[in-house]
Order: C-alpha cells, then sequence, then structure tokens
C-alpha cells in the first residue's frame, strides 16, 4: 500500500526523466515498465501519455499503444497542444484517418501547422485533390514555405502549361532562406524541370540540393560499408535453424534499396483480401535492440545475433505482428533496410516470405539521388557515397544469394512493370496467395502509403521510370564508372 502510495505521489516530470534515461541506454523494456507504472498511478494526466505511447511502441506492444492513444485523444479533447501530440502520434502509428480529423478540426482557427499537417496526412490517405488545395493556400500565404512547395511539386506530373516552377524560382532568390529550405526548393525544381523534359536544369537543381544536403551530415560511408561486409562476416551459416519450418509464414519481407518498387509490391500483395500491410515498421530491428537489454554498437550487434537462438528471434518478432491489430492471414512488412537481415529471417522465421526489389543499377542510384528523404539513407546525397555503398550493398545481396538460394525471391523492377501479369501472380503464389483481380487493380488500393511513393502507387501501371537514367547518361557518367570499377554489370 505505501509503493502504491509512493508512484502516486511522484510529479510526471520524474517518471518522465526515469524513462528518457532508460531510453538512452537502449533498455527500452524498462522504460516502457516506468511509463506503465506512471499511466496506471497517474491514469488522467495527458502529459504522461505521450511518452508512454512511445515506449509501448518500442516494445512492440502495439494494441496497448493505440488503445492508449484513444485514451490520450478523449483526455485531451480540450487541448489544442495535447491534440496536435495525438495527431502526430495517430500519424506514427499509420491511423491517418483520425490524424486527418483532428488537424482538419486544428486547421480552422488558422493554425499553419495544423494546416500543413492536414495536406501531408491527406496525401497519405490518397485524398490528393484536397491536399493539393491546402498546400496551395499555405503557399500563396507565404510564398517561402518550401516544405510545402516540395510535397506540392511531388503531387503531380507538371506540364509546360501548367508548372510552379517560376514560383519555386522566385521563392529560391530570398537572401534569408536557411540552408535547408533552399535545399527543398532545388529538389522540387529539379523534380519539375524533370517532369517538363528539361534534364539538364533539372540534374543542376537536384546537384544543388544533394550537395547541400550532404553538406550537412557528418557521415562517412566507410562505415556502412564495414557494417554490410561484418554482416555478411558473421551471418555466414544457417545453422542453427528454427525447428519448425512453418514459423513465420504470416510474415511476407519485401525489402531493397528504397526507390526500388519496393511500395508497388506492397501495394500489389496488400490488395488481396487475405494480406494486409503494416508499411515501413521498424519492427524487425527494433525486436533485437529490446532483446538485447542495452545499446550496443553496430558491430557488437551483429556478432550478437548471429548467435542468438532462432527461436528467441522469431518469438519477440512474431510477438510484435501479432499485436497489430489485423484479421489478415498475410503481413508485409516493407521495410527497405530489412534485406540486412535477410539471414536472420531465414534461420529464425522459415516460413516467412521474402521479397528482394531488384531495379538497374543507375536508376536504383539516380531514384535515391533526387529523393530528399525524411531520415536515413545519408550516403543517398552524393554520387561518390552512392558508389561505395551500392557495391558493398551488392556484395551483401550475392552473399545472401549464394547462402539462401531461393529461399529470397529476387525481383525485377523492369520485369514486372513489363510483365505486370505473369510476374505480379509470381509474386502472390510466392507469397502463399492464389490470384486475385483487385491485385492487378492495386491503384485503387485506399488504404494508407506513407512513403516518397504516395502519390505514385495512386496511378495505374505506367513504365517510364524505366531505364530513366538514360535522361542524365552524361552527368551520370563518374557514377557509371566508379560502380563498372567496382564489378556491377550495368549493360
Amino acid at each position: 500500500m505505501l509503493a502504491e502510495q509512493s508512484h502516486k505521489n511522484k510529479q510526471p516530470a520524474e517518471f518522465t526523466q526515469r524513462a528518457n534515461e532508460a531510453l538512452k541506454h537502449g533498455c527500452f523494456t524498462d522504460a516502457a515498465a516506468i511509463m506503465r507504472q506512471a499511466v496506471s498511478s497517474r491514469p488522467d494526466h495527458p502529459d504522461l501519455l505521450p511518452l508512454a505511447i512511445r515506449t509501448l511502441i518500442y516494445v512492440g506492444a502495439h494494441r496497448e499503444a493505440n488503445h492508449l492513444l484513444d485514451r490520450y485523444a478523449q483526455l485531451s479533447s480540450n487541448d489544442d497542444r495535447h491534440r496536435g501530440l495525438c495527431a502526430e502520434l495517430y500519424a506514427l502509428v499509420q491511423r491517418q484517418a483520425e490524424a486527418v480529423e483532428i488537424y482538419r478540426a486544428l486547421a480552422v482557427n488558422g493554425n499553419r501547422d495544423a494546416r500543413y499537417n492536414l495536406g501531408v496526412n491527406l496525401l497519405a490517405t490518397g485524398d490528393l485533390a484536397e491536399a493539393e488545395q491546402v498546400l496551395e493556400a499555405l503557399i500563396v500565404e507565404d510564398p517561402a514555405d518550401a516544405q510545402a512547395q516540395l510535397i506540392l511539386s511531388g503531387l503531380r506530373r507538371v506540364t509546360a502549361d501548367r508548372n510552379h516552377i517560376e514560383r519555386l524560382q522566385q521563392a529560391l532568390r530570398s537572401q534569408r532562406l536557411p540552408a535547408m529550405e533552399r535545399v527543398k526548393l532545388h529538389y522540387a525544381l529539379g523534380k519539375e524541370f524533370e517532369d517538363i523534359g528539361e534534364f539538364d536544369q533539372a540534374f543542376r537543381h537536384f546537384q544543388l540540393g544533394a550537395d547541400g544536403r550532404r553538406g550537412m551530415l557528418k557521415y562517412q560511408v566507410e562505415t556502412d560499408q564495414k557494417t554490410l561486409a561484418l554482416i555478411a562476416g558473421y551471418h555466414n551459416s544457417l545453422e542453427p535453424i528454427h525447428t519448425n519450418a512453418a514459423v513465420g509464414q504470416e510474415a511476407v519481407f519485401v525489402f531493397g534499396l528504397p526507390r526500388s518498387g519496393t511500395t508497388l509490391v506492397d501495394r500489389i500483395l496488400s490488395s488481396h483480401s487475405r494480406c494486409d500491410s503494416f508499411g515501413e515498421i521498424t519492427d524487425l530491428p527494433m525486436s533485437l535492440m529490446v532483446m538485447a537489454g542495452r545499446s550496443l554498437p553496430k558491430e557488437a550487434l551483429v556478432q550478437e545475433t548471429a548467435r542468438w537462438a532462432p527461436e528467441a528471434i522469431a518469438s519477440s518478432y512474431l510477438g510484435r505482428l501479432e499485436s497489430f491489430d489485423s484479421s489478415a492471414e498475410k503481413h508485409i512488412d516493407k521495410t527497405p533496410l530489412n534485406f540486412l537481415y535477410a539471414g536472420l529471417i531465414a534461420r529464425s522465421m522459415p516460413g516467412a516470405t521474402m521479397i528482394w526489389m531488384e531495379r538497374h543499377p543507375l536508376d536504383a542510384c539516380f531514384a535515391m539521388y533526387k529523393t530528399l528523404f525524411k531520415m536515413g539513407y545519408p550516403f543517398s546525397y552524393s554520387l561518390e557515397d552512392l558508389a561505395d555503398y551500392y557495391i558493398a550493398y551488392d556484395r551483401l545481396k550475392r552473399h545472401w544469394q549464394e547462402m539462401l538460394g531461393d529461399r529470397i525471391r529476387i525481383q525485377s523492377y523492369e520485369k514486372l512493370v513489363q510483365d505486370f501479369d505473369s510476374e505480379a501472380r509470381a509474386l502472390a503464389n510466392t507469397a502463399g496467395l492464389d490470384w486475385e483481380a483487385s491485385c492487378g487493380e492495386f491503384h485503387k488500393n485506399r488504404s494508407t502509403v506513407a512513403t516518397a511513393s504516395s502519390a505514385q502507387v495512386r496511378q495505374p501501371l505506367y513504365q517510364r521510370a524505366v531505364g530513366h537514367w538514360r535522361n542524365y547518361e552524361e552527368q551520370l557518367t563518374p557514377l557509371a564508372d566508379a560502380l563498372r570499377a567496382g564489378g556491377i554489370e550495368l549493360d
């Protein structure tokens, strides 16, 4: 009783301080336990809920996190600050419809952040016309809003008669523009010049944007090169393997480099009545970090996971999948960098499906180079870094192919879009699904898409991205030469 009373007397800041300290040391389970205790002792205190929800997500307690999030929405209904945080969390757990509802209410009073976030979440839900209207209104009010300009430019293909180029150039002329805002405008201009076929101008702006972003980072590609090589070195055997060959059969992993067609495959398969998608979740790497119980350097984590029991790895990850609210038989995890864990997946979840998207190296590299990612992929802002990373990536892919054979389906993006009917059917078969007509009409899928491809996958299949790099053949010559020197075939 005294202990219970002691917890009730604690201030919210005491709980959050302890939880944040635990998170700093990689003790995710401890942080979640602290915040569960906090919410239990102060159930109606909204200040505790954002961190409590996040810690539950970290440990994979998704159903519990969602229930707590709904409670948070009720408690914060009269507090705009908490409503904004609540909407942010709804978007984080891919419940964009709820986020839209909150942001729409907050935007009524002209709240600019709420209006911007409304536009972003409308894009994720596929309401492109309204998203365009919201973003356009923001830009009319403030042409220097580079983030809104960037997203608006990516919503649709512009034409020579209908584009935002002049407005973007005008915004770029401002001498007081912060460096990151300038970067965003360059990417937006690159995309619009590309749409109208002005490829020299497009590349110039992509390069200026990438150079600007690269200059803000302390990234060294050598670190990633070493990590990829370490993974191949330590994970060079399937032994021991989970004794139950069916374990993991509900999991469908779709991975590969970003912008390689992973979202397209995700939409094809998740359009099936027996399959859904959890999107780009972090549950596989997070399950390993939670199992480790503490912060570990990359090298130590690579070494340790190679020794872990496959049953423990499967139980940790699959338990997280079960915690999502879904009645489907198959669940897609479309996290591009899960290719790093192909060996772990194969030996711990022998029943899981693995689909590795492959695209022409120059198309794959350039597609990343011309994308300003929200986070991650720091190697994508330099052609030199891209070449070095791609060569290391390709070596790891070859290692997995040699070790795992047909346990992984290597899916060519080019083959998929050029021979869609047979390739899409083969993909469904690989995932243990019979073909349904809805899979061929993936662009009608109304579920949310929170990736850089969110607008593209709302369109019927197109082939214009195949061989797209040839529009920039001269500018990409140094990249092509470096890839060839690293043993990458480009012809």
